[in-house]
Formats: C-alpha cells, sequence, structure tokens
C-alpha cells in the first residue's frame, strides 16, 4: 500500500525522521500478512489492509531513511551477544532520554591471590553500570562519574537483565576504579566514539541487505543466531516470507550452516570496537594491577605490594582514611577474624609504648559539641596514648561479628567512640602484609609452644624474586628469630625489620656491632620480646593482653660460618 503524504499530515513520523521528510516524500506501509489458515467452520482470514505493523521511510531520490536510534540499539545488541557469547553478564534499560547498560564477569575468573589480596569474594561478580546520553546509547557525550553516569559494584546475580543498585554492594576497590574509567573513557571518547561511527555506517549499509526488525523477529520465530537469521534475509533478497522458507526446509538450512562454518568465525556481524568489551578488559586490568598503584592518586609504588593501599602522601592516607577505600573492614573482620585481633593488640601496644607508633593514624570525624555546634576530633602525634584509649573501648571480635550480622558495625562502633570505626579502618587497611592463622596442627613450628602461629608474608613479588636470586648466589638460607616488644610490631608489619643501632630507637645494646639480631634458640628471641610494655595489648584480645610475639625469619646465608655456630659476625652486611 502506497500513499504520498505532505509533512504536516504524516502524524505518527518518529522525532529524528520528521525533520528529513519532504513535501513529496514516499511512505511505504508493509502491511501485516495473515496467511490463509483456517479458524475453523471453513472460515478464513485475509489479509488486513488497515493493521500496520512496520513503518519504512524512503526519500525522494529513492534510498531508505534510518532512525538513528534503531541502528544504535543495534549496534548495542551486538556489543552485548558479543559478551554474551565470551561468559559475560550484561542487561540494559532505555528510554528516550537515556540507556542504562549494565555488564560484567565473574570474580572467579581472576586468581584467588589476588582476590584474597583485594578482599573480594569469589562467589560475586564485577558490575558495571554505564549510563549513556544524547542521544541514547552511545552518544556523543561521554559518561562521567561527575555525572553519576559510571558505577562499578559487586553483586551475587548473574542475571543483569532487571539489575539494579539495590542488588549490589560496594567494595574496597570501587571509588578508585569508577575514576580511572572516568578518565580513560574521557582521554579515548573520540577515537571510540569516531569508531562507533563508523561501524554505524556499516549498520546501515547492511539494513538495506537484512533489515535489523526481519534479523530480530526471525531469531524469536525460529530460535536461531543473528548470524543465521542474518544470511537467511540476505539470500532472500530481505523478503521476511523468503526467508521463514528458508528456515523451516531442514536441507535449506544446513546448507546455510555450512556456509558459515566456511566463513571465518566473528561473534559480530561488522568489525570495530565494542566498546562494553573494553571497559570489562580495562576494569579486569586495573584489579590485576592494583597492588601496582596508590588507590587515590594513581601514582606507581616503588615496588608490587602485597595489597592495594596507598602511597606515603598523607593526603592519599586522609583520603584513604575518610572516604572508605582500599577494604572493607566487615570482610576482614568475617575472612581472618585472628589476624585482625593480633592486629588491634599490635597497635594498641605501639600507642601505649610511644617510641615506635609509625605510622601514625591519621582519621577524624564530624561531631556536634554540648552546644550543638559542629566539631572536628582526631588523634594528637603527640598524645599517641589516646588511640590506645579508644581500642580499649572496642569490643571483642566475637561481639563485632554479631553487630555485621545485625548490619551495624558501623553504627554500633561509632556511638562507643566516633572515630573507632574508622581507626579500624586504618589498622587493617594500612597492613601490607599477609596474616593466615594456622589452624592445621601439622604446619605449625615444632618447639614453640603456643597455638597461635601464623603465616607472616610480607615481601612483594619484585623482593621475592631478588630473594631466590641470592639464595642461588650464595649457600642458601637458615631460619632465626627475631624476638621484639609488642609495642614495635605495628611498625615492623608496615615498614619491615629497620636498623635502628646507635638511634634513639634502639631498645637494646649492640654487643656483636649495629644490625638486626636474630637467634636460632626461639628462647632467646621469646626472652627480648618480653621487653616493652607487657600486658598493655588489647583487653579485649582472644589471646590476652599480654601477648609476646616473635617471628621465625628465613636468612640468606651470606657468610663462611655454619649458622648453628653464630657468633654476631655471620651477617655482617657487605
Amino acid at each position: 500500500v502506497v500513499g504520498v503524504h505532505r509533512r504536516h499530515a504524516h502524524t505518527n513520523t518518529r522525532g529524528p525522521l520528521r525533520s528529513k521528510l519532504q513535501a513529496k516524500d514516499v511512505v511505504l506501509y508493509t502491511t501485516k500478512a495473515k496467511t490463509m489458515s483456517s479458524f475453523g467452520s471453513g472460515e478464513y482470514a485475509y489479509e488486513d489492509d488497515n493493521d500496520y505493523d512496520e513503518e519504512e521511510y524512503i526519500d525522494s531520490d529513492g534510498e531508505m531513511l534510518h532512525d538513528d536510534s534503531d541502528v544504535t540499539n543495534v549496534l548495542l545488541e551486538e556489543d552485548m551477544l558479543e559478551l554474551k557469547q565470551r561468559h559475560y553478564f550484561c542487561g540494559y534499560d532505555s528510554n528516550r532520554i537515556e540507556c542504562a547498560v549494565w555488564f560484567g564477569f565473574p570474580l572467579s575468573s581472576l586468581s584467588k591471590e589476588l582476590l584474597f589480596a583485594c578482599g573480594l569474594d569469589t562467589s560475586k561478580s564485577v558490575a558495571v553500570k554505564i549510563v549513556f546520553t544524547d542521544p541514547p546509547i552511545y552518544g556523543s557525550r561521554c559518561p562521567t562519574v561527575k555525572d553519576k553516569h559510571i558505577f562499578i559494584r559487586q553483586t551475587k546475580k548473574r542475571d543483569f537483565t532487571n539489575l539494579g543498585l539495590s542488588d549490589c554492594e560496594s567494595f574496597g576497590l570501587w571509588w578508585t576504579l569508577e575514576q580511572r574509567l572516568s578518565e580513560y573513557l574521557q582521554l579515548q571518547w573520540k577515537e571510540i566514539s569516531g569508531g562507533q561511527q563508523h561501524t554505524m555506517d556499516k549498520l546501515r549499509e547492511q539494513e538495506k541487505l537484512a533489515s535489523f526488525k526481519h534479523i530480530k523477529h526471525l531469531m524469536e520465530i525460529h530460535h536461531v543466531r543473528r548470524d543465521l537469521a542474518r544470511l537467511a534475509l540476505v539470500q532472500s533478497n530481505n523478503h521476511l516470507d523468503c526467508a521463514t522458507d528458508l528456515l523451516f526446509d531442514e536441507k535449506k538450512k544446513r546448507d546455510l550452516l555450512l556456509v558459515l562454518s566456511r566463513s571465518p568465525h566473528t561473534t559480530r556481524s561488522v568489525e570495530g570496537p565494542n566498546l562494553l568489551l573494553r571497559v570489562l578488559q580495562f576494569i579486569k586490568k586495573r584489579i590485576e594491577d592494583a597492588t601496582r598503584f596508590c588507590l587515590v592518586c594513581d601514582q606507581p609504588h616503588p615496588l608490587q605490594l602485597l595489597k592495594p593501599t596507598v602511597c606515603t602522601q598523607d593526603l592519599c592516607n586522609f583520603q584513604f582514611t575518610n572516604m572508605g577505600l582500599g577494604i572493607n573492614i566487615e570482610n576482614e573482620i568475617l575472612k581472618s577474624p585472628q589476624a585482625c585481633d593480633l592486629l588491634i593488640s599490635m597497635t594498641t601496644g605501639a600507642s601505649f609504648s610511644g617510641r615506635h607508633f609509625e605510622p601514625f593514624p591519621t582519621v577524624e570525624a564530624h561531631i556536634n559539641d554540648s552546644n550543638g555546634l559542629p566539631q572536628k576530633v582526631s588523634f594528637d602525634r603527640n598524645k599517641p596514648r589516646e588511640v590506645g584509649e579508644v581500642l580499649q573501648k572496642c569490643p571483642s571480635i566475637s561481639k563485632m561479628i554479631e553487630m555485621i550480622g545485625r548490619k551495624a558495625l558501623r553504627e554500633e562502633l561509632e556511638a562507643i567512640h566516633p572515630l573507632l570505626y574508622k581507626l579500624l579502618r586504618w589498622i587493617m587497611g594500612t597492613n601490607r602484609c599477609h596474616l593466615h592463622y594456622l589452624t592445621d596442627s601439622r604446619m605449625r613450628v615444632d618447639g614453640v609452644c603456643t597455638d597461635h602461629q601464623f603465616i607472616l608474608r610480607s615481601t612483594p613479588p619484585e623482593k621475592e624474586r631478588a630473594f631466590k636470586q641470592l639464595k642461588q648466589q650464595h649457600k642458601g638460607t637458615f631460619y632465626a628469630f627475631h624476638g621484639s616488644g609488642l609495642g614495635n610490631w605495628h611498625s615492623i608489619l608496615r615498614l619491615g625489620l629497620k636498623n635502628f643501632s646507635g638511634t634513639e630507637k634502639q631498645s637494646h645494646g649492640a654487643v656483636y656491632g649495629p644490625g638486626i639480631y636474630m637467634a636460632v634458640d626461639g628462647a632467646t628471641a621469646l626472652f627480648y620480646a618480653g621487653y616493652g610494655h607487657v600486658g598493655s595489648g588489647w583487653q579485649h584480645s582472644q589471646f590476652g593482653a599480654s601477648v609476646k610475639c616473635i617471628a621465625l625469619c628465613e636468612i640468606v646465608t651470606y657468610g663462611d660460618l655454619d649458622p648453628k655456630n653464630c657468633n654476631g659476625k655471620l651477617h655482617a652486611p657487605k
């Protein structure tokens, strides 16, 4: 049915096309074909000239006019199809103003060591939400964090079709990943949008050979792949009925599949950048490199660390603590309760000793004073005992686990003291070591009279490689104990063992000269661990307030003597 319309007379033309129609443009209406089929008692239904299903537009030069939003929708579906074939998750919701696209990947695809270091759960997935505007879906405007068009969360769901922010939760890297992704898109947007425009031009050319609406119809009715539906239409000159006949005929359908099998395999109908795939690859890479860069300023660390954290700049440390970056304290407590207990005890001991309380917690909170006026509270470096006094008010790990079960940890800790929750985050977030509590007695060190033993990993990969090279160059390694007061371990775990001989921080004499002293006998190390403020640990610790800590260290054999006959000169520095 063909009709010639004046522009003002054609009222059902959609927005983007209305301005393109000229006074003598032809509008081609394709009727909804009803095949002659029996409705019972000998009655048949014929074509209904008044029931229109599809509209296609031809200008006065005979060229097909396309609604850009339709073509862009097809581009989005092409990109999402490729994600699904790569076993990623995706879904979207769109209207005339904007389109919100959810896509992501299971965290189980990353290494367990990396997930443990980042505090991520292998049973969950990373979910990325990007809102596209002007026009909807892959518009000319780059989505940014500032416009609240980029969100990165984790979720237990695998079906992203109806995913919402209420189905997700934040994690330690969310802020960093959102900032880095926003910067990446702004830097690459000109290239990305140019590549997408080129891809859309190709899709418009393909529309002439195989209508997108016909492809979707065949996929829904025949349950076939997009490439098979497209090929059937191309061979049928974009005639829906003929393409349907091809797919109903099993022999002809097998011939089409044979043609597809001989063609180069591709998940998309056109070449070009897949924005969604590029974003997921970028997010994966940034998670893998999370231990290499500062979470706030994104400057590289001198060495790759064991955990994602910030650099030594005061501003980065402040933002790390007060913006909730880096770790999820609830996950840390549930995952490693004994390690969290020990870290709190060590910080408490450092606060009361006052000699090696570095780094010092940079946390602050805003409260109202007795007159209702806003007031900022923080810890004073000149009064380190204040930190310990706050920690002594902290409930035990078991009680904090109960608070987590009630989803009230932060609320109840801040009710005890406004700085307590942030202080615990700082203690666990600034610890750059892995502490793994040994529950298997077969893995514990014999001869040490305690069941509370941990495996401590404090060496980043670069140093580990250098250590192994030294082992090969020299005579291998041996093990020796190092004992130090509880107040010193807060600093040791964060800064490493330091040679304080000849400084005000020296704890004991230096009979054999300057250096870090070890003992092949654990009892000797335990004696030195008793120095300091014994009994000044955390009063609610499961290990008790009087905690002594010693470490069993692996040491490269530099000297010529047998370590069993150590006389103090064996490891003189070269």
